[in-house]
């Protein structure tokens, strides 16, 4: 979505301006002529802030909102609705115990924004560029719909399941990083360090080095030589890494990794399904039409080609297909959710069969994940296992030797 500046007219022919968020431009004059008379233009909003400052910004975790922010704020919002209060005061008490500094601040705006008469999701759109657009979309459709509360409701639901699941990925895999880290530090430390010191006690011996100590010392030298080159070669590999994962075949090579790679392909799979079910439903239940419902989802998908063939599904829906249609040419989601999406739409009952798809796959992440980490855990086990003895074997095979010669 595309953030648009829109000038126009009133019925009184007083001149309006605003913003909306539209797929192009074209769409975004329709949505300018909800709330003015006559479209003057509209044109594309452009940032201020540079890649550079985006991602210095991200790094330091000063503009990132966690999904359990965004859950805990749609229920505050939910319950402050619900129980009568105006948009602009449940916004200012909302950000008033706020703790996250960056979302206060756009609470607070937004409540101003609200006050001298935008729309709440424009708003939220313009102050909030970090905002997901399941959640900027799904307020719109409540504003539009009359049903503000239980769209914050539903979105309360889902970012407390999204922020779950995340959660239960990111703890299983601290400890095989750990152990990866643990190992990398060891290994650095024993080739820098440690191998000089037994180099100068072998010399002593004046003996001949069995080939597996002299390759154990071989390689301490290359570090010790060559350890800043090292170290900038990596640099320069993970940058040119990073830039090329920007590009468009970038994304898409590393997407394909991730759907195939042994091991983790299942966790991947499982998870577009979980964030396409999830997502969707929220959406058709907040009242958007199929087509654009299927485009936030799209974006909100992490995987590249997954997120190409659900936009590809889209785009069959707009020339009068349906979605299940579309998404059985996918590749990469599993047949299940394929299955079950063309049902759901043939027994109009899409939301629910959705809903249901989701708390499946949410379920099914958490055990690909453990089944994964089942698989990697022995293979670091091994890995590291199998440089302690060959560090073993490097360091005594030279002391059996000189025992036996005597």
């Amino acid at each position: 979505m595309t953030t648009y500046h829109y000038k126009g007219l009133s019925v009184n022919g007083a001149q309006v301006e605003g913003i909306v968020d539209a797929v192009d431009e074209q769409e975004a004059v329709i949505r300018a002529k909800a709330n003015c008379h006559v479209v003057l233009s509209v044109t594309p909003e452009r940032k201020t802030d540079g890649i550079l400052n985006a991602d210095i910004g991200q790094m330091l975790g000063g503009g990132k909102i966690k999904d359990k922010e965004l859950s805990l704020l749609c229920s505050q919002l939910a319950i402050e609705l619900k129980a009568g209060l105006p948009v602009v005061r449940s916004l200012e008490l909302v950000a008033e115990n706020e703790p996250n500094k960056t979302l206060k601040k756009i609470l607070k705006e937004t409540a101003e924004d609200v006050q001298a008469g935008h729309g709440l999701a424009d708003s939220f759109a313009l102050r909030g560029p970090t905002l997901p657009g399941t959640f900027i979309e799904t307020i719109r459709a409540g504003e539009e719909s009359g049903r503000l509360d239980e769209c914050f409701s539903r979105l309360k639901t889902y970012y407390k399941n999204s922020g779950n699941v995340k959660s239960k990925v990111t703890s299983a895999m601290i400890y095989p990083i750990l152990l990866i880290v643990v190992a990398v530090v060891v290994v650095a430390i024993i080739m820098i360090k440690a191998v000089p010191v037994f180099e100068d006690a072998f010399a002593d011996l004046g003996s001949e080095l069995p080939g597996v100590t002299k390759a154990l010392i071989a390689v301490s030298h290359f570090f010790q030589n060559n350890i800043l080159i090292i170290i900038a070669v990596l640099a320069a590999v993970i940058l040119a890494l990073k830039l090329y994962g920007r590009t468009e075949a970038g994304k898409a090579t590393f997407a394909r990794i991730a759907l195939t790679f042994p091991g983790i392909e299942l966790v991947n799979k499982m998870n577009g399904a979980s964030q396409f079910a999830s997502t969707m439903a929220t959406m058709l239940a907040s009242g958007l039409p199929m087509v654009q419902a299927a485009q936030i989802t799209a974006n909100v998908v992490d995987n590249y080609l997954i997120k190409q063939d659900i936009r590809t599904a889209a785009e069959g829906v707009v020339a009068g297909n349906r979605l299940g249609d579309g998404l059985k040419k996918s590749k990469w989601l599993p047949a299940l959710l394929l299955e079950m999406t063309g049902v759901g739409e043939e027994t109009g009952n899409l939301e629910d069969t959705l809903n249901v798809i989701s708390e499946y796959y949410t379920d099914e992440v958490s055990l690909a994940v453990e089944r994964a980490l089942g698989i990697l855990e022995p293979v670091i086990v091994m890995v590291m296992a199998g440089l302690v003895v060959f560090i073993l074997l490097s360091v005594y095979l030279p002391l059996f030797s000189m025992y036996g010669s005597m």
